[in-house]
């Protein structure tokens, strides 16, 4: 059950939703929703104007928070865009990139950076890397899906929680349509803008 007032994780960036127990629950982990601006792309490559990036943290049992201390080091070091999902467990760090990301940067160097950067926390975290597609029927294929086993499950059941929470969030990256761009005007019967999951505005923010 989401807790009525969401608990300020970092000054670095918003918590968007917070579910952080989920007592007598051995199968599905707890999860929060942030929010961060960067001026990266999904690629990771520098962008004139901020970039909005939308990420989900899977709590382990343990809920340690020392996961964000990270998280912040990756966001300063410009290693936080295409991120997907992050949890820790047991001192490995799962980071579940976009396909997109993934297939774009170098994943030995962001890895070897990342398990660098667990440093924050005074101990080492072994880095496991991973990524996700979110692709129309992907759900069925898994094509470009590789979980680590961030929550321990089958792959079946591990896709179709995380699935349920990028489409529930609009994880990822997003870039910022400013108030004086006026909106393109529907076709006339059409009564529903198809959404762009990419793109957002002020009348999109939570």
């Amino acid at each position: 059950m989401a807790t009525s007032a969401l608990q300020t994780y970092s000054s670095f960036f918003q918590c968007l939703f917070d579910q952080p127990d989920r007592p007598g629950d051995r199968f599905y982990g707890a999860f929060s929703v942030f929010r961060a601006i960067d001026s990266r792309d999904v690629e990771q490559r520098p962008t004139h104007l901020p970039h909005i990036h939308d990420f989900a943290v899977i709590w382990d049992d343990d809920h340690d928070t020392r996961i964000i201390a990270v998280i912040e080091e990756m966001l300063m070091a410009g290693l936080l865009p295409g991120v997907q999902f992050i949890g820790e467990h047991k001192g490995s760090l799962t980071v579940i990139l976009a396909a997109r990301t993934y297939w774009k940067i170098d994943v030995e160097a962001y890895t070897k950076r990342v398990e660098a950067l667990t440093g924050a926390v005074g101990d080492f975290w072994n880095v496991r890397l991973g990524m996700y597609d979110h692709g129309k029927g992907n759900l069925r294929i898994g094509h470009q899906c590789d979980f680590q086993e961030i929550l321990g499950l089958d792959g079946e059941a591990e896709h179709a929680f995380l699935y349920t929470i990028d489409s529930m969030w609009n994880l990822g990256t997003k870039e910022w349509t400013c108030a004086d761009v006026p909106e393109v005007p529907l076709p006339p019967g059409q009564f529903f803008a198809p959404r762009n999951r990419y793109k957002m505005r002020r009348s999109q923010l939570r």
